[in-house]
This record gives C-alpha cells, sequence and structure tokens, in this order.
C-alpha cells in the first residue's frame, strides 16, 4: 500500500495517472467514437472530444483535476471578488463620480474628453432614381423543406441570412445558419442546386470562401457550419473529397468566412474559441491557438465572431475578439486573457505577436466587432489596422507593434486593492451618447430602494447600474472605407440602455432571524433572503449585508439613504439586529449555502423610450472619420428619420 506523505504529492502522482490515462485514451477515441456512434453516440460530440483530449491534454487535466478536488473553486473566488469590490466601492471617493439625487454618475474620461468640432450634416437628398427608380427583378425562397427535418419546429433565427452572398463564377451562393447553402443563376434567380452540411446549426453564419482554385480548374466554397468546416464545389454543391480529408475538417462552431492562402485553410471557432491552421490538400491540422484557456479556464467567451483579414505582406491574420463567458458577471482574471481585444496572429505558426485589449475585465459585453480594417493609406508614417468596438471606440493601432497610433484614453478605476483598467478612443471621440443620463436620473429618483449607477462601472453587489454600450456603438456590419476621400463611414447604435442588478442569495429560501428590527425591514426586503421587485423597484437580499457594513458604516447607510433614513431605531436596537444577521450570514457562508443572482434588462421597446425620442436621443447616426487625422468629420441620425416634415 502506497503512503502519500502530504497532499501535493497525491496530487501530483494523481495528476501523473489522469494525464496518462487522457494520452492512452486519445489514441483510441477515433476507433471508440466510431463505434459509439453506431449505437445512437452524438458523433459531433464524439470528435469535439477527441479534438480536445488529442491536442489539450495538459489543459483539460488540469482543469478536471482542480475541479475534482476543488468543485467550488470558481464560485468561492467570484463571491470573494463581489465582496471586495463592494467593501471598497462604499469608501470609493473621486473626482469623475458624481452623486446627485442619490444615483451616482461616473465619467472616467470627462477630464481628457474633446469637444467635438464637428456638427451634424445638412443633407440634400438627390432625386437620383427620379426617373429611373430601381425594380425588383428577381426573388426567391431559402428555405428547402425536403432537406429539412425540423422544417416545422425550426427556429426562425436560422433561416436569417447574415452572410452576404457572393457571386463565384457564374453564380450567386448564398448560405444560412443551419448549414444550408444554395446557389442560384444571379442573372435569373433560377435555383442550380441546394443542400445542407452538418447536423448541428450554428446561431448565425457571418461568412464564408468561396474563390477559384487553379490546380482544381473549379470554384471552391469553404462553408462554416455549427460542426466544422465543409469544402464544395461551387458547381454542384458537392464535396470535394479529394481535398480537405475528405471534405470536412474540424469538429468545433464555427460562425466566420474561412480563408485559403497557399494551400492552408484558416478557420475560426467557437465555444471553445480559437484559430485553427488546416492543410488544404491532407486536411491535417496543422495548428491551434486558444483564445480562452487561462491558467485553469476552459469556458465559452473571447469568441470571434467577425470575419478575420489577413495583412499577406506582414504574414499576420487580424481577428476580434467579444466579450468574455458569463459577460456581466465580474469574475476570475483567467476567463479575460482575450477578451474585447484584436489579436495579431503570426500566418505560418500560429502564435499570438501582440494583443491590443480595450478592458482587463469587460463586464458590459463590449465586443470588438466587425471585421478589422487594414487601412489603404499610412497614417503617422505607419500601417495601421482598424478596429471597432461596442464601448463606442474606434481604435487606429500599428500593424507592426499593437500600440494605438492616434490618442488612447487610459484609465483605472481604483476601488481600494481592486482596480479595473479601462480604454477609450480620443481620436475619434467616442460615439456613444451620455444624454439619457439625466433624462433616467430624472426618472429612476425614487424607482429603486438601492443606489442607482450611471456609466462604465464594474457590477456592484446590491446595486443596479444604468450603462450603454451592450447593444450600442459600431456593430457587426462594420464599417466602409471612401477611398476617394479617405473617410472611415460607420453606422453605430446609440441609447440602446442597458439595466443590470446582482445579488447573492440564499441557495434555498432561509427565514431571516427573529428580531425586531430585521423582521421591520421585512415589511420591504424579502423574509426569506431573495430579491424582490415591486414595479420599477430592486430591493436587495439582506444576505451579505454584516460582510459588506461594520456596524457603523450600516448605521451611516441607513441615516443617510434616502429610502431608510426615516426609520427610527437605536443604536442598541441596530448591534442587536446586526448581531443576528451576523451569525445568519455566517452559517449560510460557512456551508457554501448560497448562490449568484443577476438580472438584466434592455430598454429598447417603445414603451419604455417613448418619451426619450422627442427630446433628440437619436437611436442610430451615421459617422465619417478622417483616416488622416481621426477627427468626425461629419455625423448624421441613421434610421427612420423626420426631416422638415
Amino acid at each position: 500500500m502506497i503512503k502519500f506523505p502530504n497532499l501535493k504529492k497525491k496530487y501530483l502522482l494523481v495528476s501523473i495517472l489522469f494525464f496518462l490515462v487522457l494520452i492512452c485514451y486519445n489514441f483510441r477515441f477515433e476507433i471508440m467514437y466510431n463505434t459509439l456512434t453506431t449505437f445512437g453516440y452524438d458523433e459531433n460530440k464524439a470528435r469535439r472530444y477527441s479534438f480536445i483530449f488529442s491536442e489539450k491534454p495538459f489543459q483539460i487535466s488540469s482543469i478536471k483535476l482542480r475541479n475534482f478536488f476543488n468543485p467550488q473553486w470558481r464560485n468561492k473566488e467570484e463571491f470573494n471578488i463581489a465582496l471586495k469590490v463592494k467593501k471598497n466601492f462604499i469608501n470609493y471617493n473621486s473626482s469623475k463620480l458624481d452623486f446627485k439625487d442619490g444615483n451616482y454618475f461616473l465619467n472616467i474620461f470627462k477630464s481628457t474628453k474633446k469637444k467635438g468640432t464637428y456638427q451634424n450634416q445638412k443633407l440634400e437628398y438627390i432625386d437620383i432614381w427620379k426617373n429611373k427608380m430601381p425594380s425588383k427583378i428577381w426573388s426567391i425562397n431559402t428555405s428547402n423543406k425536403i432537406l429539412s427535418s425540423k422544417s416545422s419546429t425550426e427556429k426562425v433565427s436560422f433561416f436569417k441570412i447574415q452572410a452576404t452572398p457572393k457571386i463565384c463564377g457564374t453564380k450567386l451562393i448564398y448560405a444560412r445558419p443551419d448549414g444550408v447553402i444554395g446557389a442560384v443563376d444571379y442573372r435569373t434567380g433560377k435555383k442550380i442546386w441546394h443542400k445542407q452540411y452538418g447536423n448541428t446549426a450554428a446561431l448565425s453564419i457571418r461568412g464564408f470562401f468561396c474563390e477559384y482554385e487553379k490546380n482544381l480548374d473549379a470554384y471552391i466554397v469553404i462553408l462554416p457550419t455549427g460542426a466544422g468546416v465543409y469544402c464544395l464545389n461551387a458547381a454542384d454543391g458537392f464535396l470535394i473529397t479529394s481535398r480537405c480529408g475528405g471534405g470536412r475538417m474540424g469538429a468545433f462552431d464555427s460562425r466566420v468566412s474561412p480563408q485559403l492562402v497557399d494551400n492552408i485553410v484558416y478557420v475560426a471557432t467557437v465555444k471553445p474559441s480559437g484559430l485553427e491552421a488546416y492543410n488544404f490538400l491532407t486536411g491535417k491540422l496543422l495548428w491551434r491557438t486558444d483564445f480562452e484557456i487561462g491558467k485553469f479556464f476552459f469556458g465559452v467567451g473571447n469568441n470571434p465572431w467577425s470575419n478575420f483579414v489577413i495583412d499577406h505582406k506582414k504574414q499576420l491574420i487580424f481577428v476580434n475578439t467579444g466579450s468574455p463567458g458569463s459577460k456581466l458577471t465580474l469574475g476570475i482574471i483567467e476567463k479575460y486573457k482575450y477578451s474585447g481585444s484584436l489579436l495579431a496572429i503570426d500566418l505560418k505558426k500560429g502564435y499570438i505577436v501582440w494583443q491590443f485589449q480595450e478592458h482587463a475585465r469587460d463586464t458590459w459585453n463590449h465586443d470588438f466587432v466587425a471585421q478589422p480594417i487594414l487601412s489603404p493609406i499610412k497614417i503617422k508614417g505607419k500601417d495601421i489596422v482598424i478596429t471597432l468596438s461596442k464601448s463606442g471606440s474606434v481604435y487606429f493601432i500599428d500593424r507592426n507593434n499593437g500600440l494605438p497610433v492616434l490618442p488612447v484614453g487610459k484609465e483605472t478605476i481604483d476601488f481600494g486593492d481592486f482596480k479595473y483598467d479601462y480604454k477609450e478612443s480620443i481620436l475619434p471621440k467616442s460615439l456613444l451618447d451620455t444624454d439619457y443620463y439625466s433624462y433616467l436620473g430624472k426618472d429612476c429618483k425614487n424607482c429603486d430602494l438601492n443606489t442607482t449607477i450611471f456609466g462604465p462601472v464594474p457590477p456592484v453587489l446590491k446595486i443596479k447600474r444604468i450603462f450603454d454600450g451592450n447593444s450600442g456603438g459600431p456593430q457587426w456590419p462594420g464599417a466602409s472605407i471612401d477611398t476617394l476621400n479617405n473617410y472611415l463611414i460607420l453606422p453605430s447604435n446609440h441609447n440602446l440602455i442597458t439595466e443590470s442588478f446582482s445579488d447573492y442569495v440564499p441557495e434555498h429560501p432561509s427565514s431571516l432571524p427573529q428580531n425586531k428590527l430585521v423582521q421591520k425591514c421585512t415589511s420591504c426586503h424579502n423574509n426569506e433572503g431573495g430579491v424582490n421587485f415591486k414595479d420599477r423597484m430592486i430591493i436587495p437580499s439582506l444576505f451579505l449585508t454584516t460582510k459588506i457594513y461594520d456596524p457603523s458604516s450600516l448605521s451611516n447607510y441607513l441615516k443617510n439613504n434616502n429610502f431608510h433614513k426615516k426609520l427610527n431605531f437605536n443604536d442598541r436596537e441596530l448591534l442587536n439586529a446586526y448581531e443576528a444577521l451576523n451569525k445568519y450570514d455566517a452559517k449560510l457562508i460557512n456551508k457554501n449555502q448560497y448562490k449568484y443572482d443577476h438580472y438584466f434588462w434592455d430598454l429598447w421597446d417603445i414603451n419604455q423610450k417613448k418619451d426619450i425620442y422627442p427630446k433628440g436621443l437619436s437611436s442610430g447616426k451615421i459617422t465619417a472619420v478622417s483616416l488622416y487625422t481621426g477627427e468626425i468629420v461629419w455625423q448624421i441620425p441613421a434610421g427612420t428619420y423626420k426631416l422638415n416634415n
């Protein structure tokens, strides 16, 4: 019998054994999954597991072992982070945080922002179609009930085409998120072929590859799906079995256009996120770079949602990544490693050359959106790649080193020992508006029992935050270059406001202490430790009160809070209530009997925003930015807009 002198040696031995098992397991996995598929096993899952175990055995074994020995580690770390932020926020004092009518207004860049010198353009619309109005020549239905086994129950989103159709030879090719792809004669609209690949639908497909391949003397299509990518002949839609390892490469969900360069196919994946390179002739994986594996993390965030671009001269791939998994929840630092970033990746080896990241901890869903743009002109003598963020920022980045060429503001929100780094473009100035702050600030004066914060703050426990950028700012369509004037022209969403609220509550209903003052609190607060919602009021849980406040700071808070300062209680009553709540908190924490509750709402619908538009708050704009200076040249309202009756 083997005796382990300490836990570390035991952990090491188990790690080695587990690692060896994974390696042995990998050699047999390909045979196993083919056998299991015969008996109804999910083939796509088997392919994915096989890939993960064969390519990332060390990362997977580390994660599995840590979860085995300490299954609550991530929840505990997030719990401690939430408490730390809340405690430090109570004592937060900064000139960038204004307090008015019981609400906080955070503007961390107000000291560095410059007023724009441009004005909204007064456009004169040209009657270009007056004597030659365009007319519809043909239209087709891109669905095919014969091919779809889920035609009666299939989600409508699968029929929404987000990928731009492409003219490929004499055919117009279209692709849907559910793996359906078809070709039509673009002159007549006649369907030529219509097929479906992969049995796992993607949420969206935003591009596909279609170009002439000299060696095959044919136009080829490389189609991303929810279960890898497929190589097709554009003439008939059939698999090209002589290439791509029999016509299919990879196992993961891919939503953007692959690229074929020098017989190498580059594929971006989500869940897990990363970039892969395959030999086009054999289908063999050459390398894979992950965007979401930190020290002990393997999640579903930091995804490349939009098409990447290749700089052939510098042999670099530029790819944008989105927000991390559990994007609106403040979590462990590993999950943010590559979130909200522009990455430059070596075309041949796959290593990350440099990274430009906007926020060290993005909790606002500030994805970097759209395909990065290679500027056609040098700016300040440098080759530039341009990227866009939902935060409203537009960044001009040096392709050689990842550093901003035009001014970028850098600030830190300092909550004691918790620091929150943040960037924002100064040139061009951020496209997001904050006019709704004052409008909703007055409206929310008496709508919540907790304080409301406006602006880009991290989630603060038991406080509602209101911010733009979740679906505001530049979006997935991206921008275009006006090569005549050297303008960057882009659309952006505005005033698509998000409300967010987070709190920890007992995992199961747990009655609060039978203390007179505590019971008095339950006239508003939930008696079982939950969160109460009354109309527009959010009434937080009393759980963790004593872990956030000491008796003195709690007394001060109650006496100065709009909804508590009229309560009649003396110091002894408060101290007794505090001691009772302290025992209540300690019991639940020691037994790990708590859970994280998070709520957020997008204030989009017309009933909630019907009074905003008359106040001149636009829901969308189109902006032109000079490539020479980064200044905004002109900006106009976008969408349905009434001009001069």
